[in-house]
């Protein structure tokens, strides 16, 4: 492969790392107000590396890849998600940090997003680690910068240790996987599919340490998706941050967490034995109805909304559970990682849209978070309770948003698993306890939009950000619209994604699977 395919295969990714690059230059030029452009030219770098992820377009399949990396159409759709969500998040976020530490703060998201998209393409257990730490690790920074306030930066000295306890956690997990492979790549000629496939043959069933290394590295990316245990820090980090930031923990983090999750499960074909299933499963159960039970005991709407980025994570979990599905013209009613994908993209525009219009609004200076805060919001600023509604009610799963559909494929997906897949009955029971989960969390979201439209104002709430912030959640809200109208313009290439994880030679166990 020559220089010039990397350079064209990898062009988004370039592109993020070097305009991660200018725009660190520019904060910490001395010329004034050069820190300004800092946030332009992001939001340009994002842009331009959506543009060319179009004009690339799906990778094709069975080339040659740089060291390291697999570039699938699952990558294509984890750019195409990641980069559009990303734009929507630096228009939310250009008024945020103070002039000198906007090189700083720009810089930071474009990397986080660049280990996104580098989570999606790694093909080594090493790359995969480094991927998405490189994700989280400019999160930690982003808290402390985002707001002068002590709830920042101790919120930002919570996640750092809880992560750090995660990433170890994580990397202990791939050391197992290591040890009993003796390969580091996850899919090649002398990875580690054809060296589990070669014991596999001598002993029939996952190694034990194997299922250690992965109930480890899945502990480190419940972390990210902030699923049960690991979810104690999300309360406090979202109320502590700005609601911009708080946007994006709700997507980046989460995103790479289930894309690395994927990534690891597609290795073996989802035939990971029942340990591994039923972590999954007790930890789905566990995040939606501890989530959804903690929010209606909350009258901070940013802790309202953080509890719910928890349950959220337990539904796109059964996704998960489900796998892919082997019939190439399957959608995602039938495709739990083609509902999952669908729905994270679609988690974190309306969820971000949703903080966007807390950001968007103060009261005498202090940001607004509490729910008498919006009483009466449909009285003074109608345009900005209008988003809110339509962001919440897509939460809630309500028609005519995106929301609705998000939930119904990841739903019918695990109910439409034929008799052949060996967690079939566990599933249905799991979507059933979802479905009324989703019941329950309809009352807090309710809470939120009865507060701006049927009780009279509190308060004069003032407009807070820019013009920018408000393109940013008018786009957040108009997507959930679209999206309801339009869902093939991620469907399909969820579709297309989901249908190319599978390692082209599937364990028996899953083949039999409809």
């Amino acid at each position: 492969m020559h220089l010039f395919d990397y350079i064209h295969d990898l062009g988004p990714e370039w592109i993020l790392l070097i305009g991660a690059c200018v725009a660190l230059l520019f904060g910490i030029g001395r010329a004034s107000g050069a820190g300004r452009v800092s946030g332009p030219i992001a939001l340009i770098t994002v842009l331009v590396a959506l543009a060319v992820t179009l004009w690339v377009g799906v990778p094709a399949v069975g080339r040659d890849h740089p060291p390291g990396l697999l570039l699938t159409p699952f990558v294509y759709y984890v750019r195409l998600g990641g980069l559009v969500v990303g734009a929507f998040i630096l228009l939310c976020n250009l008024h945020v940090p103070v002039a000198e530490e906007r090189g700083e703060y720009f810089g930071l998201i474009l990397f986080s997003l660049l280990g996104l998209l580098l989570t999606a393409a790694a093909n080594d257990l090493i790359v995969l680690f480094f991927s998405i730490e490189l994700v989280s690790v400019p999160t930690y920074v982003l808290i402390a910068l985002s707001r002068e306030d002590r709830r920042a930066s101790e919120a930002s000295l919570k996640y750092f240790f809880l992560g750090a306890i995660a990433a170890a956690l994580m990397v202990y997990g791939f050391s197992f996987l290591y040890g009993v492979t003796g390969h580091m790549t996850l899919t090649s000629a002398d990875g580690i599919v054809p060296a589990m496939s070669t014991k596999a043959a001598a002993m029939p069933g996952l190694p034990i340490y194997v299922v250690i290394g992965l109930l480890l590295a899945f502990a480190g990316f419940f972390f990210k998706i902030a699923a049960v245990p690991f979810h104690v820090y999300a309360p406090d980090v979202y109320e502590g941050a700005a609601s911009p930031v708080t946007g994006l923990l709700g997507f980046l983090p989460k995103f790479a967490g289930f894309v690395a999750a994927a990534r690891l499960l597609s290795v073996f074909g989802w035939d990971v034995g029942d340990a591994v299933l039923w972590l999954l499963w007790i930890v789905s159960l566990l995040t939606m109805t501890v989530g959804n039970t903690l929010a209606l005991l909350q009258t901070n709407v940013k802790r309202i909304l953080a509890y719910s980025s928890i349950a959220h994570s337990g539904y796109m979990l059964i996704g998960l559970l489900v796998g892919p599905a082997l019939v190439a013209t399957a959608g995602p009613m039938r495709d739990g990682v083609a509902a999952m994908l669908f729905y994270m993209v679609v988690y974190g525009t309306m969820n971000l849209g949703a903080f966007a219009v807390l950001a968007a609004l103060s009261n005498k200076g202090e940001a607004v978070e509490e729910l008498h805060d919006l009483e009466g919001l449909a009285t003074r600023r109608p345009g900005l309770a209008l988003a809110l509604a339509i962001c919440v009610f897509s939460l809630m799963g309500f028609p005519p948003t995106a929301g609705l559909l998000g939930k119904v494929y990841i739903f019918t997906s695990a109910f439409s698993v034929g008799a052949g897949h060996a967690f079939a009955k566990p599933l249905v029971v799991l979507a059933i306890i979802g479905v009324i989960n989703s019941a329950i969390g309809a009352a807090y979201y309710l809470r939120i939009a009865a507060a701006c439209y049927n009780r009279p104002p509190r308060i004069e709430p003032q407009r807070s950000g820019g013009v920018a912030l408000r393109v940013g959640l008018g786009l957040c809200a108009a997507a959930m619209i679209v999206l309801f109208v339009f869902p093939t313009l991620l469907t399909g290439p969820a579709k297309t994604a989901a249908n190319n994880l599978l390692p082209p030679a599937p364990a028996p166990a899953v083949a039999a699977r409809e």
